[in-house]
C-alpha cells in the first residue's frame, strides 16, 4: 500500500496524472463524436460474418441474432475443439478467442454458455470474434473463406464418425 500525503487528504500519494486525465477526456470526446459511425461499421462486419459462418452445418450462433454487441459474433461448432480452430486460424493470421476468460485456465464448460442453454458437450467448440473500427470487409472475407475450410478439415480428422461428426447420444442433440 502506498499511503497518501497530506495534500491528497491521505487518499493518494503523489500528484494527479494531469496528462492522462486530459487524454482520457479527449478520448471520451472523440468516442462520443464517432460512436454512431463506429457502431454501424462493426455491426455491418458482424452481420456479414454471421450470415456466412452461421450457415455452416453444425455451427450455431450463440446469443440473440440481432440484440447483441455490434462488434461481437460467437458460435459453437459441433465436434470441433475451439483451441484447434484457433491454432489453424492463427496460421492464416486470423485472431479469435475460444471460451471465456473465466474458464481459460481450466478444461471445463463455460458457465455462460451453459446458462444460455448450450449443451456441455458443445461448449468446448466455441469460437468468438470481436470486431473493431480497424477491421475491414476484407478481414471478414478472410474469416468467411478460411473458417469453413478449417472446420471441414478438423471434421475429417475428428474421431466422431466417418465424416468427422457422425453419431451422437440423444441428450447431446439439443441445439443452442
Amino acid at each position: 500500500l502506498i499511503y497518501g500525503g497530506i495534500q491528497e487528504n491521505g487518499r493518494r500519494a503523489g500528484t494527479e496524472n494531469v496528462p492522462a486525465i486530459v487524454g482520457m477526456g479527449k478520448a471520451a470526446e472523440l468516442t462520443r463524436r464517432d460512436l454512431d459511425a463506429r457502431i454501424r461499421h462493426v455491426a455491418k462486419l458482424r452481420d456479414r460474418l454471421i450470415d456466412v459462418i452461421g450457415k455452416i452445418e453444425g455451427v450455431h450462433l450463440t446469443g440473440h441474432p440481432t440484440n447483441r454487441l455490434p462488434g461481437h459474433a460467437s458460435f459453437v461448432v459441433e465436434y470441433i475443439e475451439g483451441e484447434a480452430m484457433l491454432l489453424m486460424l492463427q496460421g492464416k493470421e486470423i485472431v479469435a478467442a475460444s471460451g471465456s476468460a473465466c474458464t481459460s485456465k481450466a478444461l471445463k464448460a463455460s458457465p455462460v454458455l451453459i446458462a444460455m442453454g448450450v449443451p456441455a458437450s458443445m461448449t468446448h467448440g466455441s469460437i468468438v470474434f470481436s470486431m473493431g473500427v480497424g477491421n475491414t470487409e476484407e478481414d471478414i472475407d478472410a474469416v468467411n473463406e478460411g473458417l469453413p475450410r478449417i472446420i471441414s478439415r478438423l471434421r475429417e480428422i475428428s474421431p466422431f464418425g466417418k465424416n468427422g461428426w457422425g453419431k451422437i447420444e440423444p441428450e447431446d442433440t439439443q441445439r443452442p
